[in-house]
């Protein structure tokens, strides 16, 4: 009966960890859900959201470095045959506009108006993490503590979003 119980439980910890480490708003409310006390929910969402971190930190270094050693050269080489035999264009001539999305425009608005510091802010609770750390890396990968910042963002969305759901 005892493993049934702790079992459970452990299965509600994984659950929130994984929720945090990807999408984090949602897991402090999961968390309340699951009848999870205030420091409970407060640990458990910043171990899950650093470990999401520092998972898609080194795994977009990764990405981005694998882009840059094999394809970035071979593709653009591609398109530019590509457009010279599809479009019977020159390389050198203008292609089609590219189209923007909503979601680009907004992902531009952020990194241009509010820069770094606007990434960092808004990766745990708006961009999610996995796409606020792969832009923070893609844009601003040379800025030192850069890891350190993203931890420090989810720490303190931890902190502020338990509290107020532990307030109302």
């Amino acid at each position: 009966m005892f493993s049934q119980i702790a079992t459970h439980s452990f299965l509600k910890y994984l659950l929130i960890l994984a929720i945090s480490s990807v999408k984090f708003i949602f897991a402090p409310p999961l968390s309340f859900g699951f009848g999870f006390t205030f420091l409970q929910t407060w640990f458990v969402t910043t171990m899950g959201g650093i470990a999401g971190v520092v998972f898609f930190f080194y795994l977009s270094k990764g990405i981005i470095a694998l882009y840059f050693r094999y394809f970035a050269n071979h593709l653009s080489s591609f398109y530019t045959k590509l457009r010279t035999i599809v479009w019977n264009r020159s390389p050198f001539q203008s292609h089609h506009k590219k189209v923007f999305t909503f979601r680009n425009k907004s992902l531009v608005k952020i990194r241009q108006r509010y820069g770094l510091t606007g990434i960092i802010i808004l990766t745990p609770i708006l961009l999610s993490i996995p796409l606020g750390t792969f832009l923070a890396i893609k844009y601003y990968s040379r800025q030192k503590n850069l890891l350190g910042y993203l931890s420090l963002s989810v720490i303190v969305w931890s902190l502020l979003i338990s509290s107020a759901i532990s307030i109302l």
